[in-house]
């Protein structure tokens, strides 16, 4: 193919060699006018790129596969959004064929954008500033009073683990009296019955609540009369009390100042 190009160009430069005048075979190459030329050479570009491309994609494919712009035609641009437009010249910039004079906002959008700015923000660019130096501040000091409490309950660390190991053991000696007075239950139970009985028994069963019962029964009663003892140890106080109240003499008692002499 390269022949046959140097072969067109000797006949556009004018005139024949020597070799083409000897050789038959050079005279018989007919003339290709550029036109037609520079079409076959764009059509064999064309041709090797797509053997070069071994992935079988389309065009457009490829294209957005490498990241590389795929020049729009002149119905796209009719037809495609500016949005859609700018979004691919702020991508590939002046090489995605687009013409930067277009993408400029109208008056309409102008004036739009100016109101949501308005809208969205608006307080002016001191107050702004000073928003963000308190919202910084606040911020400030919330760390501050954060890391101020975290000193605060580290020293009082070893406090908090001294409580926690007293309500472990509080709980592990409740559970081990409830575990000492369940086998006390059991074994009186079955002492009383006088024989070995298995505690899965209904009979047992029943035995163990009726003594359960009893000295709930007990404790009560035991509550009730301890109840009562400070009642009456009360009420012996307050006699105690107003009896002494009534042998202490007053000034104000007539009878408490006779035999007293009057200087």
């Amino acid at each position: 193919m390269s022949l046959y190009r140097v072969i067109q160009a000797g006949y556009r430069r004018g005139g024949r060699s020597l070799a083409t005048q000897t050789c038959p075979l050079f005279q018989q190459v007919p003339v290709v006018p550029e036109e037609k030329l520079a079409d076959n050479e764009e059509e064999e570009e064309d041709l090797i790129e797509k053997k070069r491309n071994k992935s079988r994609l389309r065009k457009w494919h490829y294209a957005k596969f490498h990241q590389q712009p795929l020049p729009l035609t002149e119905d796209e641009e009719q037809v495609l959004a500016l949005s859609y437009q700018r979004k691919l010249f702020g991508n590939y910039g002046f090489a995605s064929g687009i013409s930067p004079a277009k993408l400029w906002p109208s008056k309409q959008e102008m004036a739009m954008y100016a109101e949501k700015e308005r809208v969205a923000y608006p307080d002016s660019v001191v107050e702004m500033i000073r928003m963000a130096k308190e919202k910084k501040r606040e911020e400030e000091e919330a760390i501050l009073k954060s890391q101020e409490t975290m000193v605060r309950n580290m020293a009082q660390l070893e406090g908090w683990k001294k409580e926690v190991r007293q309500r472990i053991e509080k709980k592990e000696k409740e559970a081990l009296a409830a575990k000492e007075k369940r086998e006390r239950l059991i074994e009186e139970v079955r002492s009383i019955l006088g024989y070995r009985i298995d505690p899965k028994d209904e009979r047992f069963k029943e035995a163990l609540l009726q003594k359960e019962l009893q000295e709930k029964k007990e404790k009560k009663a035991a509550k009730k009369l301890e109840k009562q003892q400070r009642m009456i140890q009360k009420l012996l106080n307050q006699s105690d009390e107003s009896k002494s109240a009534q042998k202490t003499p007053t000034s104000d008692d007539p009878d408490s100042m006779m035999g007293t002499s009057i200087v």
